[in-house]
Formats: structure tokens, C-alpha cells, sequence
């Protein structure tokens, strides 16, 4: 049996309906093949217990995992901050998908990634190509309380095998982080991390969409703890911004600190730029007595050179990336295109008027099935080492072999 995609979206409000219908409409494209996976995110409006009783009516027992989303996508359609919800189903006799889940991600990031990674190495199917990875990107707290990324994939990294393609996301049903749940099978949990392996006869593959260009020379962080950064080449780090951003910028950033895009450069410094070895940093808030910025990861130390980065209104990057993945895939059938994209990169929340992707829908079409959402954090891989992003798309592409 060749394998058969299908996606189907909704954006009904009563969450046992929205789920139904996703299911449904996802199932109807496949017709009676028999599931091998079920991927669902929905927003963080919807009751996840009744909203995971609704996709069950339609896709039984088998194999499901997913969870919150703050907006998704498909070829035909793009909804955020409202009730929406996608499922896609895969029915494969070639390929092998296999879940995974490890709890206590709040208590300890990297101990949550060694244990989810002993999991893997233990069941692992032979020949695995692609896995991804998804988690909770804050705690249940009040206020909510970031889950670092960085400590989890540096756990992943040491103990997965290197040739796998991997990619990650931190999910969250809205910006306020105050709604964040994962699904696994016929369970809504919270505080962990999930994991879904790809293995058999195909390929996985994925590239990085960042849309940003350095807007500064380079700049030292001077002191940082965690994820706050206080002082930037030995001056308050708010003063620093607000020197570069200058008296003509119309956002007032410092009421709305996402508009602030760190670049870390992983290549060449002074070569050409290169948006694949640049890992971007999103300041999530500002500690304005201390004048300082606090961003979504603590990787960003003192002694790191960074530069303010501007975020490109020319969506020429998105038909790279794209033609790179089909060039990797050349002369393979394309199963499914699945995007991971930075929630901040919404049309009211970038800053601008495009949205990328409205291109991207154009780009790929409707030949090849194309899903995804909008997530708080983006993980891939730069210059061979999984590396936790902010304002980022990942694109993966599964195939044939």
C-alpha cells in the first residue's frame, strides 16, 4: 500500500466538534487504509480532554500525538488567536511511527531529555530517519515560568544518534503562556516532553527559516545570569537597545519587548551572512529598574558577541528554503510538508504586513499535503548541533525513500 496523507482542519467552537470534524475531514483523504499516526494541535481555547474525545470518534486507537497550539495551518487555510484545530493521519505499510513521552520536564530539562532518550535508544526501530520532539514551553505556575529548551536538546543531542533529523518545538495555546497541554494517545497531559520516531522506508528532512539580517555591528554581552541579560559592552543593556533601535523607531519595544531579536553568529564572523548559522534570541520581557532584558533561553552569556537583528519584510528566503528541501527530496515523493513557526511571527505580532505563511501555501501548493503552528520556541539543527530558536520557522519534509 503506498502511503496516503490526509489533513483536515476547523475552527467550530464546541471543542468535541472541532475535533470530530478535523478527524473526520483527515480521514476522509485516506479512506479505510488503516492509521499509523495521528498528528492534532489545536488552540488553547478548546477543552483539550473534550476536544482529543472528538478526534478519537473518528480515529480509534491508533497511535496519536500533538497538543496545544497558539494558531495552525494547512495548504488551504490559516487561523490564530481564535478556535481553530488541524489533524493530519498517515497510513503507511512502509514507515513506522512510534510515540514517546517523559514526564517532569519542570522539575529538570536536561534529566527529562536523558530519560526520554534512554526510551528511544531502548524500542528504537531500525533505520530511524526523523524525530520530533514536543514540550510544554512554560510550567504551570503563576506567573508561568519558562521550560529552557537548551538544557533538554543538549540532552537529546548527547544521547540520540547524530544522523537522525531532528527537529523540536515548545507548544503553548496562547502568548500569555497560560495555556500549554500535550496529547498522547488518549491522554492530555502537561510537564512533559514527547517524542514521535519516523523510521523505515523514507527520508526526513528539514531547514530553518529565520527571515532576520543583522542590523548592528557585533556587540559583547558583558554580564548575564540565566536567561537576563543586564549589561551589554559594560553599559545598562536597555540603554544599548534603545541607542540602536534610534529616536525614529515607531515600536515602543520596551511595551512590547518581542519586537527585541538577538543574532548569535555560529560561522564565520566577519564572512558572508548566512542565515543558516545564525541562532536568533526573542526577549520575552524587560526588567526596566535593572535595565535589563530577559529573553526566552539562558544560553546567551557574558563574552558573546550578538547583533540586533532586523526582521526581513522581502519573503524571498521562504522560496530558498523551500527550493533547498526540494532539491534534498529530488526525485522523491513528498509525503507531507509540517512547518513549525515562531508565534510571534503573526502577521499583528511581526511588525509588519506579510505574513510568511500565506507565502509559503502559495509556494508549496496543494500537490503535496502541508500542516503546521505556531509554537513559542523552534529547535533544529546549525552548523550539526540542535539549537533552540526564537522568531524562526523549521520547515521538515517527510518522503519516500
Amino acid at each position: 500500500m503506498p502511503t496516503i496523507t490526509g489533513i483536515g482542519y476547523s475552527t467550530r467552537t464546541d471543542s468535541f466538534a472541532a475535533g470530530n470534524e478535523c478527524a473526520a475531514k483527515a480521514m476522509e483523504q485516506i479512506g479505510q487504509s488503516a492509521i499509523s499516526i495521528v498528528i492534532v494541535f489545536c488552540s488553547g481555547k478548546y477543552n483539550p480532554e473534550q476536544f482529543l474525545a472528538g478526534v478519537r470518534s473518528n480515529t480509534g486507537n491508533a497511535p496519536l500525538i500533538g497538543g496545544a497550539a497558539f494558531g495552525v495551518f494547512t495548504n488551504f487555510d490559516l487561523s490564530y488567536e481564535a478556535y481553530e484545530a488541524v489533524a493530519t493521519v498517515i497510513a503507511s505499510d512502509s514507515i513506522q511511527f512510534q510515540t514517546f513521552s517523559q514526564p517532569d520536564l519542570n522539575k529538570d530539562e536536561y534529566t527529562a531529555g536523558v530519560a526520554l532518550s534512554q526510551k528511544i535508544n531502548d524500542v528504537a526501530n531500525k533505520n530511524p530517519k526523523g524525530l520530533l520532539v514536543f514540550y510544554d514551553t512554560a510550567k504551570s505556575t503563576n506567573p508561568p515560568m519558562l521550560n529552557f529548551a537548551t538544557p533538554l536538546f543538549a540532552a537529546i543531542e548527547e544521547k540520540i544518534d547524530p544522523a537522525i533529523c531532528c527537529a523540536g518545538a515548545g507548544l503553548m495555546g496562547d502568548l500569555q503562556l497560560t495555556s500549554c497541554f500535550q496529547f498522547l494517545d488518549d491522554k492530555v497531559l502537561q510537564q512533559n516532553v514527547l517524542a514521535l520516531l519516523i523510521s523505515g522506508d523514507c527520508m526526513f528532512y528539514n531547514n530553518i527559516m529565520h527571515g532576520c539580517m543583522p542590523a548592528s555591528s557585533y556587540k559583547t554581552i558583558t554580564r548575564a545570569e540565566g536567561p537576563v541579560i543586564f549589561e551589554i559592552d559594560n553599559r545598562p543593556a536597555l540603554d544599548v537597545i534603545d541607542e540602536l533601535f534610534g529616536d525614529e523607531h515607531k515600536v515602543a519595544w520596551n511595551t512590547f519587548p518581542l519586537f527585541v531579536t538577538l543574532g548569535l553568529n555560529k560561522g564565520d564572523k566577519y564572512g558572508d551572512f548566512k542565515e543558516q548559522d545564525y541562532a536568533n534570541r526573542v526577549c520575552l520581557a524587560v526588567d526596566a529598574e535593572q535595565k535589563a532584558l530577559i529573553m526566552f533561553e539562558p544560553d546567551l552569556q557574558a563574552g558573546d558577541e550578538v547583533q540586533l537583528m532586523h526582521r526581513s519584510i522581502n519573503l524571498d528566503y521562504l522560496y530558498t528554503g523551500i527550493a533547498d528541501l526540494k532539491e534534498k527530496a529530488f526525485g522523491k515523493k513528498r509525503l507531507l510538508y509540517f512547518y513549525i513557526n515562531c508565534g510571534g511571527r503573526a502577521k499583528p505580532f511581526a511588525g509588519g504586513e506579510l505574513e510568511d505563511v500565506t507565502e509559503i501555501q502559495k509556494i508549496i501548493g496543494h500537490e503535496t499535503p502541508f500542516m503546521g503552528f505556531y509554537s513559542g520556541v523552534e529547535v533544529a539543527k546549525i552548523r550539526n548541533h540542535l539549537q533552540a530558536l526564537d522568531w524562526t520557522g523549521v520547515l521538515c519534509l517527510l518522503t519516500e525513500a
